[in-house]
């Protein structure tokens, strides 16, 4: 097997790669056209199980810059994300003046297709609100209270049950609940129509923000949170949630509290307010494999961190059901040290096992007070061992451009991952203000088959960036972390070489390499990974046979 440096070889590559802005959402429902001076923040989108051309997202509606109302806008795709018709704002919910406000929107989508969408009332008063939508998102006829006693507090969440089980279809909703002194759990068992009443499931008391919910292949339920007095995040679960007959009870790791025990995930280090976003918090993300490999009901919890850095995206998993927790997972693959801001991260799991992150990044706009950020990608498809070289996915914004009274860009963004490619929610400022955009990414695939000693070995890549230059890199070392500035890209192979020679990716992002095995090579350990301009593949641990 033919090698020389990587370095060398890669010294001819230049030329930025083309990123994208995607599809814009949030556009004017009659035209077509972007809005002019409003501003749109806090996406959440869901996409239909059994029609994937149907897309749903959410957002924050503010009709101008300098405002402060906001409202629950809403658009679909019917062509999967290649293009969305806005619907405008919901209307206000009943028993609320038409000029009632609305806020912090969440999405969810049922195994029968059914959208639901989840709004708190914002002004006059407090209440969360239930929209349903039985056409693809298009109209949102059936309106239901989440409260029958209004409460009081902030940031919802809800996710559905889509395992299969007697819990298919079941609604599982919370919110800080300041009446109740920490977060809380609904339950709807009839799609909406009614929910149980609020349970403090928190037994810890103090500041708590940015609750997720995250469902198991068995009808488990997950629910964490961040707790901002004792810089952690926690996490508790139900086994009893999808029963209909039994009140749900969260004790799953031992009793106690109010609800069961709550069990500490990790210190959450969080950045706090960063000056491209002086008011907004940091949403944790919390989702389950629920496929039928190896990793089956692994739980994973993804967030904004400063433990190493500025901020970084950090990855805790359980492969227990959620009992103890492997943690400090750093995702992104920027330099330490670098003050570099990985931000606003979300983080989904595909029907496959594959875990996607994406997040907002300022790496490209080092020494800048207010730096630009860029939407970056990334993979796992081991549990989160190793990652895919990050991607750069969007151009470059300014976060702070249309900022509307709130000072922000929002609290989240939301991806939704799907086999061969993720769909992603965000907000970002390519036309001087806020607005909402769709992106869907695909993960760069690398594939070796046939590393047979003496023979001819098969390297495949799919999902790659089309009509674009890729590279093999190969270590005998083991991991790493290699910046090849050429490419603006990190492997994550110590010493690396390149193998196989430079190919031309085809329209659809596909390369093939033909790699001749040295026939006394046999039980060498390789780790490969492809590269391109700000790119790259997941890693492969090989063994030539």
């Amino acid at each position: 097997m033919s090698a020389c440096a990587l370095a060398l070889l890669l010294s001819f590559a230049s030329a930025a790669a083309s990123a994208q802005t995607g599809v814009q959402v949030n556009v004017h429902p009659i035209t077509g056209q972007d809005i002019i001076g409003d501003a749109g923040n806090e996406p959440s989108l869901a996409v239909s199980p059994v029609n994937p051309g149907s897309i749903v997202i959410g957002w924050r509606s503010f009709p101008s810059s300098g405002s402060d109302s906001r409202y629950a806008g809403y658009a679909w795709s019917l062509d999967g994300g290649a293009t969305f018709t806005s619907g405008g704002v919901l209307p206000a919910p009943p028993g609320y003046p038409a000029t009632a406000e609305q806020t912090d929107p969440v999405l969810a989508v049922d195994s029968l297709g059914v959208y639901y969408y989840w709004s708190e009332v914002f002004r006059p008063g407090f209440g969360n609100v239930l929209y349903q939508s039985a056409d693809f998102g298009q109209t949102w006829p059936a309106v239901s209270d989440v409260e029958t006693v209004v409460t009081s507090g902030d940031k919802g969440w809800l996710t559905v049950d889509r395992s299969g089980g007697p819990g298919d279809g079941h609604l599982y909703g919370g919110w800080n609940n300041f009446s109740l002194g920490g977060q809380c759990f609904v339950r709807s068992t009839d799609g909406g129509q009614s929910f149980s009443p609020p349970l403090r499931i928190a037994d810890r008391g103090g500041t708590q923000w940015m609750l997720q919910y995250a469902v198991g292949p068995s009808g488990e339920l997950y629910a964490a949170w961040r707790h901002y007095g004792d810089n952690a995040i926690y996490v508790t679960k139900s086994d009893n949630a999808w029963d209909a007959n039994v009140a749900t009870t969260f004790n799953a790791f031992g009793n106690g509290g109010n609800a069961g025990l709550d069990l500490e995930v990790d210190s959450s280090n969080d950045p706090g307010f960063l000056d491209i976003n002086p008011v907004g918090f940091h949403q944790l993300y919390l989702d389950v494999d629920r496929s039928n490999g190896p990793r089956s009901g692994w739980v994973y919890c993804l967030w904004a961190d400063d433990r190493y850095d500025g901020s970084d995206v950090i990855l805790a998993r359980s492969s227990d059901g959620g009992f103890s927790w492997d943690s400090g997972i750093r995702v992104n693959d920027d330099v330490l040290g670098s003050g570099d801001l990985q931000w606003m991260p979300a983080m989904s799991v595909a029907p496959d096992g594959r875990i996607d992150a994406v997040w907002y990044d300022t790496r490209n706009d080092p020494g800048d007070p207010l730096p630009d950020s860029e939407l970056y990608y990334s993979f796992s498809l081991d549990g989160g061992s190793t990652w895919s070289v990050d991607r750069r996915a969007s151009d470059a914004f300014n976060t702070t451009a249309g900022w509307p009274q709130q000072q922000k860009i929002g609290d989240y963004i939301q991806c939704a991952s799907q086999t061969g490619s993720v769909h992603v929610a965000y907000a970002a400022t390519f036309n001087g203000g806020q607005d909402i955009w769709y992106l869907n990414v695909k993960p760069t695939l690398l594939s070796v088959r046939n590393l047979v000693a003496g023979q001819t070995a098969t390297a495949a890549l799919k999902g790659a960036r089309p009509n674009a230059p890729a590279w093999l890199a190969v270590s005998l070392t083991g991991l790493g972390s290699t910046y090849v500035a050429a490419l603006n890209a990190t492997l994550g192979l110590a010493n690396p070489f390149q193998i196989g020679g430079q190919k031309q990716s085809n329209a659809l992002g596909e390369s093939t390499w033909q790699l001749g095995v040295p026939p006394g090579a046999s039980g060498l350990n390789l780790w490969i990974q492809a590269i391109q301009m700000e790119n790259g593949s997941n890693l492969l641990a090989l063994q030539v046979q």
